[in-house]
């Protein structure tokens, strides 16, 4: 349309006549696509296709993971080589993490990288530092990051923009922040929540709750793939069987136990957002004399030991652990050889049952 093509032309003029006087010179670093919709108060579809006519015209260039460019950054001076990579992730006594962490040392070790590995507790403050650190040493040729409360608005932003601008790649795990158009490697979790979620509808059950976690972004996805579940057999989601708990919650579920089971009644089955929080309800629920599963039947996802070791070990949608730490160091190793490389990644998971699924019905 011609008043589209007036609006996305506004921009490529723009930056064409920066360029020409000076004002932008090659390698700098382009504003993101917010920044130029918010500074030309224009739509990002209008933005992206603004630079995308930028690329087609060699003014320009993109950097999957990194940002737009101006000219062609293949003639910049390579960065000084240090042979280590940051990892950062949020604890370090995680079932999930140790795995994880065995898979990137494996593939650093055999791409002769050392690893240096932060934790943050999942504090906004301890990512804040370990980044200011990693800003001020500049030692690194790359990071590996776990995001922290990554369903939250997240003040460190800039500190991830600013590693980036430097030519260091990031490559995230597990989950990301919206506000960066970065790599992650993750398990589907749209699609894990269907399959838990499956698993009891297999098994009969009409009327199941779920408990997801509110400040990390796998939350709302499980959420979504929970409602797909339901929806999709003409289940309905009932919204007060549905029980959101930030990360302190979770993890101290016993100082909760009677909104949780007045939550769930009526419930003959519950997903988990993850074993952790499965073996906590799982135990409380006996404490009650609520019968797992002929009460009460429970799903997990992780696929840990704790599912195992549980009272009532309970059936869990596996998380790959060890292969998705080593699918994110193979694929930061790539993005350190060819920039423009996307180093994101779905991976799928599988169903480990055991005795925590009661059949409903004929």
């Amino acid at each position: 349309m011609p008043g589209q093509e007036a609006k996305y032309q506004q921009v490529v003029d723009w930056v064409k006549q920066n360029i020409a006087d000076g004002t932008f010179h090659e390698g700098d670093r382009l504003m993101s696509e917010n920044e130029l919709s918010t500074r030309f108060g224009l739509s990002r579809q209008t933005i992206r296709r603004a630079t995308g006519e930028l690329v087609s015209q060699g003014l320009v260039t993109r950097v999957k993971g990194s940002g737009t460019y101006i000219g062609s950054r293949a003639g910049s001076p390579p960065r000084e080589k240090h042979m280590t990579i940051a990892v950062i992730s949020t604890f370090n006594e995680s079932y999930i993490f140790p795995a994880i962490l065995k898979g990137i040392g494996e593939v650093l070790t055999d791409h002769g990288y050392s690893m240096q590995v932060s934790f943050t507790d999942n504090r906004l403050y301890r990512e804040q530092a370990i980044l200011q650190m990693l800003l001020e040493k500049d030692s690194i040729d790359g990071l590996i990051v776990e995001p922290v409360k990554s369903a939250l608005p997240n003040p460190n932003i800039g500190y991830y923009r600013e590693i980036r601008e430097r030519g260091i790649p990031i490559l995230f795990f597990n989950a990301f922040y919206p506000e960066i158009d970065a790599a992650c490697v993750r398990i589907d979790d749209e699609q894990t929540a269907v399959t838990a979620t499956q698993m009891l509808l297999d098994a009969g059950h009409e009327k199941i709750g779920a408990v997801f976690k509110s400040d990390d972004g796998q939350g709302p996805l499980r959420y979504k793939g929970y409602l797909r579940a339901m929806s999709g057999v003409g289940r309905r989601a009932e919204q007060e069987s549905v029980i959101w708990l930030d990360t302190p919650a979770s993890l101290r579920m016993e100082r909760m136990a009677d909104y949780l089971f007045d939550r769930l009644r009526g419930c003959s089955g519950v997903i988990c957002y993850n074993d952790q929080i499965a073996y906590q309800l799982v135990n409380l629920a006996l404490e009650r004399g609520i019968r797992i599963p002929e009460d009460l039947s429970v799903v997990g996802i992780d696929d840990s030991y704790l599912a195992d070791v549980c009272k009532v070990p309970f059936a869990s949608v596996a998380h790959p652990k060890q292969a998705l730490g080593r699918k994110a160091a193979e694929n930061l190793m790539q993005m350190i050889r060819d920039p423009a490389f996307d180093g994101s990644c779905l991976m799928e998971s599988h169903v480990v049952m055991r005795n925590s699924i009661a059949q409903r019905g004929d």
